[in-house]
């Protein structure tokens, strides 16, 4: 279970679930840090007894005069909490995820919100300001500041500032488009290929060949990779950190992440063509400064630039990760092995994603079932 942040009188106490029981960790008005156990058991009667019983109590123990009940909960407002609830969130979530959502909240949610009491949000305000956010923005987006929105909600209310998570009462957002897979087809990846040169063509090659993310890709050393026997290993992904100008490799988005992918042909001859630029460095993609890429937004610009300049549809770069994956499916591929080279969790992800992509003439279907008879239980006497 989470920490949870209780605001009693002037003083901010954490409340914190160990080995069974509750704790507690504050500071005095003194400066002085208190923690402790309070000897009872981490249940949710014995947490309401903590904020209602043993918090008012501390609170007169060491000279405090007493609380009103109905001033005893600071009015929080929606900025000052979400401060909180991203302090909560270090260490939990990727570094770079924190700051995108402290980013999205800033800009999206805190100009409209920001100084309103959490009490006073309504589920009619908020859908006016996610029917503005329609006006100017992807379904996508729309549902990732939603999400950002509704979990700082959900944890006001764990934390009893409010009675319930008013987004219950907001209508959703249509879905429908909102995971749309929209791979490049042949053509046009031949296309963008040919009139792409330097280290662009080689990342383009070596993400379509590999499903690789793009920030997995940034974060690629030559140490990682093994020509002879034709393995590329997945350990890190670049990152930028929360500090300005500081730049790191972060671990990749899963555990599963974490892996190995068979070097296809296409992907031995990005590298071997990369490795003309960059073998003596490194990293294998480096910017002009011979330096390693603080993340994969520089790539993602330049590939955008690359679709305009080519006449092409414009859509993200991730899209080279559809087009591995789809193409492979399309035509046949074991599923389970395109599974693991994208580095999903399990197999009911990547046909969740591209299902759509299983796809089949009437001649290979027939030799499908041909293939399947072999393995069918055989029965005797099926004339009678």
């Amino acid at each position: 279970m989470e920490n949870i942040k209780y605001i009693y009188g002037d003083l901010k106490f954490t409340i914190k679930e160990q080995f069974g029981h509750w704790y507690l960790d504050f500071y005095s008005s003194s400066g002085k840090r208190q923690r402790g156990s309070t000897k009872l058991k981490a249940t949710a009667e014995n947490l309401k007894i903590i904020k209602k019983q043993v918090i008012p109590d501390i609170y007169e123990g060491i000279g405090k005069e007493p609380i009103p009940r109905e001033k005893e909960i600071k009015n929080w407002n929606l900025e000052d909490f979400a401060i909180e609830f991203f302090e909560l969130k270090k260490n939990k979530i990727r570094e770079h995820t924190l700051k995108r959502n402290i980013m999205h909240f800033n800009k999206h949610i805190s100009p409209y919100f920001g100084k309103k009491e959490l009490k006073n949000l309504t589920p009619l305000g908020i859908e006016r300001w996610q029917n503005e956010l329609e006006k100017k923005y992807k379904s996508s987006t729309i549902v990732k500041l939603r999400t950002i929105f509704s979990e700082i909600l959900k944890k006001a209310k764990d934390n009893d500032l409010i009675d319930r998570n008013i987004f219950e009462k907001v209508p959703g957002i249509q879905k429908q488009n909102i995971s749309e897979v929209n791979p490049f087809t042949e053509k046009e990846l031949n296309h963008i290929i040919t009139n792409t040169n330097g280290y662009m063509k080689n990342f383009i090659q070596l993400m379509v060949a590999t499903g690789m993310r793009p920030g997995e890709i940034v974060g690629l050393k030559w140490s990682d990779i093994d020509f002879e026997r034709k393995k590329i290993d997945i350990e890190r992904t670049r990152i930028r950190s929360i500090k300005k100008g500081e730049i790191k490799d972060g671990e990749v988005k899963t555990a599963s992440s974490e892996r190995g992918a068979d070097m296809l042909i296409l992907a031995e001859e990005a590298l071997l063509r990369q490795k003309e630029l960059t073998f003596k460095y490194e990293y294998i993609f480096i910017n002009q400064s011979k330096r390693p890429f603080y993340s994969h937004d520089i790539i993602g610009l330049n590939f955008r630039k690359i679709l305009k300049k080519n006449g092409i549809k414009e859509r993200p770069i991730y899209n080279l990760r559809h087009v591995f994956a789809s193409q492979l499916i399309s035509k046949g591929a074991d599923i389970a092995w395109v599974s693991k080279m994208l580095g999903h969790k399990d197999i009911t992800i990547t046909l969740k994603v591209y299902t759509k992509f299983i796809k089949e003439d009437d001649e290979v279907r027939i030799k499908k079932i041909a293939q399947m008879d072999k393995f069918m239980v055989k029965l005797e006497n099926r004339d009678n």
